[in-house]
């Protein structure tokens, strides 16, 4: 039988990990966002640290401030994440060893974001 797809259309959907370009893509859209965000971070912490600590948290505790870091945390780990799982996936050739450390890298990703949240979170309700 002659199969009369599109080189593209045979591959597109499953890479060597038969998971496709799903992790690609999202890996570029987080640096599209970091790379949007960063300069609105920056601005924002370059602003308030002549203030000192208390600058800082008066940034933190606006909206534009809290809004600005809780994007910059969320896609800043989301973005490390999948860099360290593509370099797990190539280079660590042990299932269970690169099982361990897939889900070492989640839930340590997941445990600084939940951190970083939280954190934002009292300074911007006043805690």
């Amino acid at each position: 039988m002659t199969d009369h797809r599109t080189p593209l259309s045979k591959v597109r959907g499953t890479g060597a990990a038969r998971e496709g370009v799903h992790e690609f893509i999202t890996h570029r859209v987080s640096a599209i966002i970091l790379a949007l965000v960063f300069p609105v971070f920056l601005y924002g912490l370059m602003k308030a640290l002549p203030g000192g600590y208390d600058g800082l948290a008066l940034w933190v505790s606006s909206p534009i401030g809290a809004f600005a870091l809780l994007i910059f945390i969320t896609a800043g780990l989301y973005h490390g994440r999948i860099g360290i799982n593509e370099v797990v996936l190539d280079y660590i050739h042990s299932h269970g060893l690169r099982t361990v450390l897939l889900l070492l890298n989640t839930l340590v990703a997941f445990g600084f974001w939940l951190a970083g949240v939280l954190a934002i979170l009292k300074f911007w309700l006043g805690g």
